[in-house]
């Protein structure tokens, strides 16, 4: 494929060993096991990650198997392209959760997501995602949101009704740099639109998950935020390369945040560029430390900060959306969640 607005194309440029070798595995899953974790989460990304083939993945889990005592969840992002009868036995074997990247109908998903010869790729799409309820995979629906797709937003949520995807995950598109953009207003409506939406399922009596909405009634009942970008601040996890380089993250696997390599003696322990990437997010503007809706916002993900990572690109988007929707997210997480 050869999605517009990927960000990952340009920071992999030039870099060799796509697929993890064995050996780098091996090094991988030992050093892990070394740290003793009680509990252990592996997600594959790419690119496209089932390019790896599937005996890469079963010898993976092997490896893990032998390796490491504590539970692992596994998870893999995909655009479905690749993904057959044979994954999908693999996945529900292995209880792989299984995310496929689709923006909507024809329409919304074409405006991005075409191949490398501009043709749509939706039908294949659809494939896999039939594949994986067939098999009885856990599924869930990541689509991007930009100016365009977020005025598609019922849309969308219409298309993924009618297809019976009730797990969603929308993110928001901050990389201007390939043509790509959203608004604050864009973003604003959005939130607003896609809360009504949810809200209107809910109290029809059916449950479908959107991941920040999720966040956002867990917050209001006292839990952690399950994401990330929703935490306020960075180093949750490590970003693991193909050939053992290791990141802060995803959106950040540029070499000026190289953390360092799984070949080094004691790769994850903190070093002085992890440490310096989670200060930085740490940053938070005492406007925004004193806003009643702080404990929401957290300064959300410092890909979307400015101002030395001091304030979120979409403040007000979030304070209208809150003002617009929070007693209603109080009054379902006590009435369904309570």
């Amino acid at each position: 494929m050869n999605c517009k607005y990927c960000f990952y194309k340009s920071a992999s440029e030039g870099r060799e060993n796509r697929i993890m070798t064995e050996d780098t595995v091996d090094v991988l899953i030992r050093k892990i096991n070394e740290y003793q974790p009680s509990a252990l989460s592996v997600m594959f990304q790419g690119g496209e990650p089932t390019l790896a083939g599937l005996e890469f993945y079963r010898s993976f889990v092997k490896n893990v198997k032998e390796k490491i005592v504590c539970n692992v969840n596994y998870a893999l992002q995909t655009n479905g392209l690749l993904v057959d009868e044979a994954y999908c036995k693999f996945f529900k074997e292995n209880d792989f959760l299984i995310g496929v990247s689709l923006d909507g109908n024809h329409k919304t998903n074409d405006r991005y997501r075409k191949d490398k010869n501009g043709e749509s790729v939706l039908p294949q799409i659809l494939n896999a995602c039939n594949l994986l309820k067939k098999n009885g995979v856990d599924l869930n629906i990541l689509s991007v949101i930009d100016d365009k797709n977020a005025a598609d937003i019922e849309n969308t949520w219409a298309y993924f009704k009618k297809k019976g995807f009730d797990y969603l995950q929308f993110i928001p598109h901050v990389d201007e740099e390939n043509g790509v953009s959203l608004s604050a207003e864009s973003y604003e409506t959005f939130l607003k639109k896609s809360f009504d939406l949810w809200y209107n399922e809910l109290i029809n009596g059916r449950y479908i998950s959107v991941r920040h909405i999720d966040n956002y009634i867990g917050i209001l009942m006292g839990n952690p935020p399950e994401s990330c970008a929703m935490c306020g601040v960075c180093g949750s996890y490590f970003v693991v390369e193909a050939n053992g380089d290791l990141y802060p993250c995803d959106f950040y696997c540029k070499e000026e945040y190289r953390l360092g390599s799984v070949f080094d003696e004691m790769p994850f322990d903190k070093s002085e560029n992890q440490d310096e990437f989670i200060k930085a997010s740490m940053h938070i503007h005492e406007h925004c430390k004193a806003c009643k809706y702080y404990i929401l916002c957290r300064g959300s993900c410092r890909r979307d900060r400015i101002d030395n990572y001091t304030k979120n690109k979409y403040c007000k988007a979030y304070y209208n959306f809150f003002d617009y929707a929070v007693e209603r997210m109080t009054e379902a997480a006590k009435a369904f969640y309570g």
